[in-house]
């Protein structure tokens, strides 16, 4: 009986602390916000990876062509200009046999930018491509390539310069 006056007494006064299932309800609400706010970052950092793609698209196809002009098996690499023209660019390779090859970039129907050469296919550069413009000079290619949805951005291609036009300049200074 004493007990049970206790307990009665305990109950009635007003007391200033907080009764387990206010606790309970305020733990439930504080992980339900943490829970919110985990999934607020994960968003954020999904969002900044996407936008940094397109530098990376951009950058993945231009370390892509210039590991392709440079590889150990190539010689020299020099633009062809006669073969210039608003949507294409020629280079030729020669490798260290002295065989040469010539390879078109070019801006396909489709909105891709690729590579292709001699009847061995085409090696895909940068897909969605809303439109491409080539300049090219006697040591180099420059492609300004705009994206959909994404802006331009400019490919340079410092390349040698062709060995029979180097001949007849140093033929001119020795004359």
């Amino acid at each position: 009986m004493f007990g049970m006056q206790r307990l009665n007494k305990l109950l009635r006064s007003k007391s200033k602390g907080f009764m387990l299932a206010e606790a309970m309800f305020s733990l439930l609400i504080t992980m339900m916000v943490l829970l919110i706010l985990q999934n607020l970052l994960l968003s954020v950092k999904k969002a900044n990876l996407n936008q940094n793609q397109h530098v990376n698209e951009v950058a993945y196809a231009y370390v892509q062509l210039e590991n392709f002009m440079r590889a150990d098996k190539i010689k020299a690499v020099y633009p062809v200009t006669k073969l210039a023209i608003s949507n294409s660019a020629s280079f030729k390779c020669i490798d260290q046999k002295g065989d040469t090859t010539t390879y078109r970039i070019e801006y396909y129907k489709k909105n891709v930018l690729k590579v292709s050469g001699a009847g061995k296919g085409y090696m895909p550069l940068l897909f969605n491509v809303e439109k491409a413009a080539f300049k090219t000079t006697k040591d180099s290619i420059i492609i300004r390539v705009t994206e959909k949805n994404k802006g331009a951005s400019d490919l340079v291609f410092q390349l040698d310069e062709e060995q029979e036009k180097k001949n007849a300049k140093t033929k001119e200074k020795d004359a």
